[in-house]
Order: structure tokens, then C-alpha cells, then sequence
């Protein structure tokens, strides 16, 4: 039943990207490079969004027990995929955008019932945090898809290692919409996930990470779901502190991301989308290993590995760089 599940969802975000193009060409959800921060050079379709959020909105109600936290994942998912539409229409302020994800954020937390004063402000956070930082990482070919593919598969794997298997299907169909969409957003992309996609994509899976909080927080298993969404919360959180810190907004977009800086010294897109998808299975791997103690020696191997990816990657990078 996983197989047909993870099957439906795919071809359903495969197919429904075609009609998405058109329908985004007549709205006007469309990204013209009309800026230094684009890396792209001919408008393109931003509304990928829709076809990914309808493809596992269908694959979750047809093959999922419909349990709060996949109840609440999917509803503000559709109120933060359509805000997303309208961002990607009209371009919204970012503190508008800010406000209504912390109220759906508060209102999903909140109805599962889980959670309680600063537990429940840090879950909110927690949502927030990764709707914004899924959007950070929407900066080149199949990044984000990518990525948000690598997280729900890891996620799945977690939730399965920690007793909660029932809870693992849902992240597997956002990874199987992910690639749906990636086989049009591949180098080069034919269409882009936009708002509508990207925080919705990253609000699902930040709903769906909160049952892995289940350990308790001075036991190391409890950074599991931290290792697993490292790449883009690092991202997120250097790129605010970075604006801060040179008196900006934080909300001032900019070519400061972990992906620009990457080509910046030369390095093709398409290789180094590879290589940020290579470090994020690293990390994702990493997270689903320290859940389970008789797995910290593999989990230690790992660390010792990305810690070596992360000590030459600038140097490998370069020398490429200097090939090209």
C-alpha cells in the first residue's frame, strides 16, 4: 500500500505540473529576472506549488489515517500554499506574510493539544522557523525539491526508528511529490516551486517533525530532527544573523546564501545543487542514526565523515572552480 501511495503521489505532482505552467502564465505568478539575485536569466512559471501541494493533499487523504498532526499539517499547508499564490502574484511585505504564518503556526500547534506554554511557543517557532528556511533554500534548480525530498524521506526513517511508524507515510509523500516536481525543475527548470511552494512544503514538514520531539531534550537522540533540517536552518539562521549584524533587515533579501556563495566562486549550479543535495543526505542520515543508541558508533562514523566533507569542501570546491 506504501508503494501504490508513494506511486499515486508522484505521477499526480508529475502531471499536474503541465496545467500549473499554464495556469501560472495566466495569472501572472511568474519570476522575471528583473534583479542581481536571480540566477536565472528567462521569466519562469513560480506556482510549482500548486501541482506538489495537490499531488500529497490526495495521496494523504486517500492512503493515510488521518490523524491530527497530518489534519493539521495539510490545512495550513493549503492557507500557506494559497498566501503563497498571492505572494507570488502580487508580492506581499514581508511582516504580512510573517504574521499569518506565526497565526497558522500557533493554530495547528495548538490544536494537537501536545504542547503547553514554552513548549508550545518553541514548536510555533519551530514551524515558522522551517517555513521560512524551505524559501531560503529556493535559489537554484532542483535545491529546494531536492532538498525537501532528502528531509521527508530522513524524517520517515526517524519517526520509523523511534516507535512511531504510523506517522512515517505522510513525510514519504511529501518526497514523492518533491520528485514529482523535479523532474520539471531539474537543471535547467522549466518551472519553480515559488511562496506557494516552498513555505508550504516547509510548514508540512515542520508540523510533521513534531512527534519526533518526543525524547527528552538531555538525551542526544533529541537533536535527530535539528541534524535531518541542518542545511536549510543553518542557511536561514546565518543569512538573518548575517543581515542584522550589517544593519539591514533581516528580511533584506540579498546573494549571501550558502548556494551564492558556491557559484560565486565558479562552481557550475547544477554541481553544486549536487553537492548541498549530498551534504543534506549526509546530515539526514546523521539525525536518523544518533535516534537510536544502538546505532551511535555508525552515527559517530558519519559525523567524523560530514566533518571531513565540511573541512575540504571549499578546497574541492575551488579546484574545481579553477578547472572550469
Amino acid at each position: 500500500m506504501w508503494i501504490l501511495a508513494v506511486a499515486v503521489t508522484f505521477l499526480l505532482s508529475w502531471l499536474l505540473i503541465l496545467p500549473v505552467k499554464k495556469l501560472a502564465w495566466k495569472i501572472g505568478a511568474i519570476d522575471v529576472p528583473r534583479d542581481w539575485r536571480r540566477m536565472h536569466r528567462k521569466p519562469v512559471p513560480r506556482a510549482g506549488g500548486i501541482a506538489m501541494f495537490a499531488a500529497l493533499l490526495t495521496g494523504c487523504l486517500l492512503f493515510c489515517r488521518h490523524t491530527p498532526v497530518m489534519m493539521a499539517a495539510l490545512e495550513g499547508g493549503l492557507l500557506l500554499m494559497a498566501m503563497g499564490l498571492v505572494d507570488d502574484i502580487f508580492r506581499l511585505p514581508a511582516w504580512l506574510k510573517l504574521l499569518f504564518q506565526l497565526v497558522i503556526a500557533a493554530l495547528a500547534v495548538g490544536s494537537l493539544g501536545r504542547f503547553h506554554g514554552v513548549a508550545m511557543l518553541f514548536m510555533v517557532l519551530w514551524v515558522v522557523t522551517m517555513t521560512n528556511a524551505h524559501n531560503f533554500v529556493d535559489g537554484l534548480d532542483g535545491l529546494f525539491g531536492g532538498t525537501s525530498a532528502i528531509e521527508g524521506i530522513a524524517l520517515a526513517f526517524l519517526l520509523t526508528a523511534i516507535g512511531l511508524r504510523n506517522a512515517a507515510l505522510p513525510p514519504l509523500l511529501v518526497s514523492a511529490a518533491c520528485a514529482g516536481f523535479l523532474v520539471h525543475n531539474r537543471p535547467p527548470a522549466r518551472i519553480f516551486a515559488g511562496d506557494c511552494g516552498s513555505g508550504c512544503i516547509g510548514f508540512v514538514l515542520g508540523v510533521l517533525a513534531l512527534p519526533a520531539f518526543s525524547q527528552p531534550l538531555w538525551q542526544i537522540g533529541s537533536l535527530a530532527p535539528f541534524l535531518i533540517f541542518a542545511y536549510p536552518l543553518a542557511d536561514m539562521v546565518t543569512a538573518v544573523l548575517r543581515r542584522i549584524l550589517h544593519g539591514k533587515s533581516p528580511f533584506a533579501a540579498d546573494r549571501g546564501h550558502l548556494h551564492h556563495r558556491i557559484c560565486a566562486i565558479g562552481v557550475p549550479q547544477p554541481l553544486c545543487t549536487l553537492l548541498l543535495l549530498l551534504l543534506s543526505a549526509m546530515l539526514g542520515t546523521l539525525g536518523v542514526l544518533i535516534s537510536r543508541p544502538e546505532l551511535r558508533i555508525p552515527a559517530i562514523l558519519m559525523v567524523v565523515m560530514t566533518v571531513l566533507l565540511l573541512a575540504f569542501f571549499p578546497r574541492f570546491l575551488m579546484r574545481i572552480a579553477k578547472n572550469s
